[in-house]
């Protein structure tokens, strides 16, 4: 019997791949320019003319601030691109490396299972640190938040998805080596052999 979708361990597999999603999605944005939204950007610069209409020269004002504020998208967004690529590749790296340290059956075991699961566990927190990146950008440019409301929820599957992993890693520890049969019983008698009435 197949076990049903809702109840199945997320494999370390499946966290790869949809890693890989999240990050062609996160990249062709930055293609976009982040989703720079020149319409946005127009409105924007519409209320600045607006707010500095009883000003002298208001046409030079408003061509001044425009520059400015293509110069600043122009630096931001190249700043970005850098910041973005590096936190998904620090993501990609941790999980590799974690991934790649299996825990032996030797003394090292549990400093092996440790070493993995740091690994993992920066993963997830660079997860967060490229969640918290993406909501800076929003803060900071005009553009389409349809479009990074969608990469939250990816962002959030992909920690789950990491969480799964670490979860799954716990059995790594509780697994023993088999015991040696018949080690509960009681040492001293034979096989079969009853402790008589009031024998100390």
């Amino acid at each position: 019997m197949s076990v049903p979708k809702g109840k199945r361990k997320e494999s370390r597999f499946e966290a790869q791949h949809h890693f890989y999603r999240l990050r062609a999605d996160v990249t062709s944005l930055m293609l976009l320019d982040f989703g720079f939204s020149e319409e946005k950007y127009r409105k924007h610069i519409e209320r600045y003319r607006e707010t500095h209409a009883k000003a002298g020269n208001v046409d030079e004002a408003v061509e001044r601030y425009q520059r400015k504020c293509d110069s600043f998208k122009k630096w931001f967004i190249d700043k970005e691109c850098g910041a973005v690529l590096g936190i998904l590749r620090r993501i990609g790296c941790e999980f590799t490396l974690g991934n790649s340290i299996y825990p032996s059956e030797t003394p090292a075991k549990v400093m092996e299972f440790c070493e993995r699961r740091k690994h993992i566990d920066e993963a997830i927190a660079q997860c967060y640190v490229l969640k918290q990146e993406l909501q800076y950008i929003i803060s900071s440019l005009p553009v389409n938040i349809n479009r990074y409301e969608r990469l939250a929820v990816d962002i959030d599957k992909q920690v789950a998805l990491y969480k799964g992993v670490r979860q799954s890693d716990n059995r790594l520890l509780k697994q023993k080596p088999g015991k040696a049969k018949g080690s509960g019983a009681k040492q001293g008698r034979k096989p079969g052999q009853e402790k008589r009435q009031g024998e100390s």
